[in-house]
């Protein structure tokens, strides 16, 4: 391999790695930002049969409710329920 070979999969690894790096750092960011609406409204989190709950109001009835096999999904399904119009 030439040294101009060289350096050019070293460039390719060395863009690589920030394209990856930058990634992650974004993935993140919209992990944080999905957190922020149950940090704020602090709704109660419990577990509901064989799925983890997310409720934000008294009960299912009169409140905003999301489901999920993990605490993490629960809340993306809480946050879309969040945003749905009635």
């Amino acid at each position: 391999m030439t040294n101009e070979e060289l350096l050019q999969v070293e460039s390719s690894q060395r863009q690589f790695d920030q394209e990856k790096e930058h990634r992650e750092k974004m993935n993140l960011i919209i992990e944080q930002q999905e957190y922020n609406l149950v940090a704020i409204l602090k709704p109660k989190i419990t577990i509901d049969g064989n799925q983890w709950c997310v409720l934000y109001g008294e009960n299912l009835q009169d409140g905003i409710a999301g489901f999920g096999e993990t605490p993490y999904t629960a809340i993306l399904n809480f946050n879309s329920a969040w945003n749905k119009k009635i």
